[in-house]
């Protein structure tokens, strides 16, 4: 199975050659080693009984300095075991599976029906998980996807220059994805929600908007610190060559 990494370490990984003039990687896709998990935090929406709707990703520039654009997301084979996990336990039984799944000018998207009761200890853990993002506890999703075709940003603003710069993700697999708890995961993209227009038809729609926690600004203190050294770590070590 492919290897999900953040997109810091997968970064670290193809670090720009003009940048360092250091050994790394090809500087652009495509690479199947390494996969890239990146997280939403966006608004739920109660499709009908255990079924909650989610916006997975869109092309907003992240918390890395990335975007993953939305019309180059590879579903085929996804579409073909389409189960949703928590939190990436790819060893354990999923909590659900992804419904009416795609994507449309702004955000890739997916229905998760979850798991109803009959299935033993898996059921009880998708009807908690199911509960916590109905009443707003939860709603957060995590995508992990095989880079297919990326580039390294010019824009001096996302490091552009640097040898740490943003990436363009400009055509990207599907892989899996997880509804998570956000200060674990080391991803987390939106400061807040974003609400959806609700949709039309017999069912009953309700947004649940949730607000970023506040340990995501320690989150980002420590990103921003981790930044720094590492910024300086690589060209010492092109001084020392």
């Amino acid at each position: 199975m492919i290897a999900m990494i953040s997109s810091h370490q997968f970064k670290t990984l193809h670090v720009k050659p003009s940048a360092t003039g250091l050994p790394t990687r090809a500087a652009k896709g495509p690479d199947g080693a390494w996969g890239v998990r990146k997280t939403a935090i966006e608004s739920v929406e109660k499709l009908n009984d255990r079924t909650l709707g989610f916006t997975l990703s869109t092309a907003s520039l992240d918390r890395d300095d990335d975007t993953v654009s939305v019309a180059g997301w590879q579903l085929d084979n996804y579409a073909r075991n389409p189960v949703v996990l928590w939190s990436h336990r790819a060893d354990e039984l999923p909590i659900g599976k992804a419904i009416d799944f795609g994507r449309d000018e702004r955000r890739l998207f997916s229905s998760v029906k979850f798991l109803p009761g009959g299935y033993g200890a898996a059921s009880d853990l998708a009807d908690t998980i199911y509960r916590m993002a109905v009443d707003g506890y939860l709603a957060a999703t995590s995508v992990g996807f095989r880079p297919v075709k990326w580039e390294f940003t010019e824009d001096e603003t996302r490091g552009g220059g640097s040898w740490f710069p943003g990436i363009d993700f400009l055509e990207q697999e599907l892989v899996e994805f997880s509804i998570v708890t956000v200060p674990s995961n080391p991803d987390a993209l939106i400061d807040g929600a974003i609400p959806i227009e609700p949709g039309g038809g017999d069912n009953d729609v309700s947004p649940v908007i949730v607000p970023a926690p506040a340990q995501l600004l320690d989150f980002d203190r420590h990103r921003r610190r981790a930044r720094a050294a590492l910024l300086g770590v690589f060209p010492a070590a092109q001084h020392r060559e």
